[in-house]
């Protein structure tokens, strides 16, 4: 499975925006969350690559209050692999949650700490 999705925490969103947008062209969309978080086109619909996101250092608790890029990797069956993770070493960091209209979400590590996100689409989820 390819990742799908990349996350960006920074510690300025405003300044990060603008770096980005200056130097790869790059478009922001804000995305409706309870705190700060724009959704980026990384290029065009054409262009090879992923898309992703953006929020705050101070939003995102698993940071360890220090900037964090992770990648998401899109699954069939979440609770599958969250057992998985767990049964190979890994450990689950943020559990299975919603968000709404787009699918379920957790974030694992694998045994040495790199954060990873898992998600299974649902637009129904809530």
């Amino acid at each position: 499975m390819k990742p799908a999705y990349f996350d960006f925490t920074v510690e300025d969103i405003g300044e990060a925006r603008r770096f980005f947008e200056q130097v790869f062209g790059w478009k922001f969309e804000r995305f409706p969350m309870p705190y700060e978080y724009y959704r980026i086109q990384a290029g065009g619909e054409n262009e090879p690559g992923i898309d992703g996101g953006i929020g705050a250092v101070k939003d995102t608790p698993i940071t360890d209050g220090k900037p964090l890029t992770q990648v998401t990797i899109p699954v069939v069956n979440l609770d599958r692999y969250l057992s998985d993770v767990q049964k190979y070493g890994g450990h689950i960091i943020e559990a299975k949650m919603a968000i709404p209209g787009v699918g379920w979400y957790a974030t694992c590590a694998e045994p040495g700490g790199l954060k990873i996100g898992l998600i299974e689409a649902d637009p129904a989820a809530k």
